[in-house]
């Protein structure tokens, strides 16, 4: 298989936005502390990929990058491109298509998937896509009931919201100093609240952060034909909604 039929535009086409995307599931035993994670098994990353369900198939392993690497993420063609990490406990997935500005989650619905598919881990993931102003998605499960979803476009009010920062805080034992060094204010609204500093601090708890001497591998992928139109009306598409910013 050469070409992704679902797409309507060519593999040269410029993307016209810029964002960031990344789903992480730690398992237990939670790897705590400042270790150092096993080295990145790619035959589990494979697997792990080919059941994301933005994923129709795993074309092939084209390239083996540095975690603290990103993408080239220019044309059409390197949305079919996902990078993924599996070091022991801990399985990161970085693809495009976890975010959409169309009225639906993907982020939150792999989440959900993740969390059913190993009910004893953790779920932590953000997507954001920058137009002229920025549009994140963010989810933070926690195996013993917490679960954390925001998603909406930045200085806007009317998010989508499912808990509270403090279930977050209360399930990975965050304390006041880490909060006060992330400057994350509980009483700042939706729009201004730095979700994405809360996603780090509750993936510190239960894993290392440190990316350096980490590998990823890089897979050309077949999204599914959904997600594939997803993801050119979020990538490729013109925005101008907000042009009041």
């Amino acid at each position: 298989m050469t070409e992704n039929d679902f797409w309507e535009c060519p593999p040269e086409q410029c993307v016209a936005q810029h964002g960031e995307f990344r789903l992480t599931l730690i398992e237990r035993p939670f790897p705590t502390g400042g270790g150092v994670l096993p080295a990145h098994d790619p035959a589990r990353a494979r697997e792990f990929a080919t059941a994301l369900g933005t994923i129709d198939t795993v074309v092939e392993e084209v390239d083996r990058i540095e975690a603290t690497e990103r993408l080239p993420f220019a044309t059409r063609a390197d949305l079919d491109r996902v990078s993924v990490g599996c070091w022991g406990t801990v399985t990161e997935i970085n693809d495009p298509a976890l975010v959409f500005t169309g009225g639906t989650f993907p982020l939150a619905e792999q989440a959900d998937e993740l969390a059913e598919r190993f009910p004893g881990a953790v779920v932590i993931g953000s997507a954001t896509i920058d137009y002229n102003v920025t549009y994140g998605t963010h989810v933070i499960y926690h195996p013993d009931g917490a679960r954390l979803f925001a998603a909406g476009w930045s200085g806007k009010e009317d998010w989508d919201r499912q808990g509270t920062p403090q279930d977050v805080i209360d399930a990975f034992g965050i304390g006041p100093d880490a909060l006060e060094r992330k400057d994350i204010d509980l009483d700042a609204r939706p729009g201004a609240f730095p979700w994405e500093g809360l996603t780090r601090l509750a993936l510190q708890r239960v894993t290392p952060l440190l990316r350096k001497g980490r590998t990823l591998s890089v897979f050309r992928v077949r999204h599914t034909e959904e997600a594939t139109g997803d993801l050119e009306d979020t990538w490729i598409g013109e925005f101008d909604e907000f042009d009041e910013f």
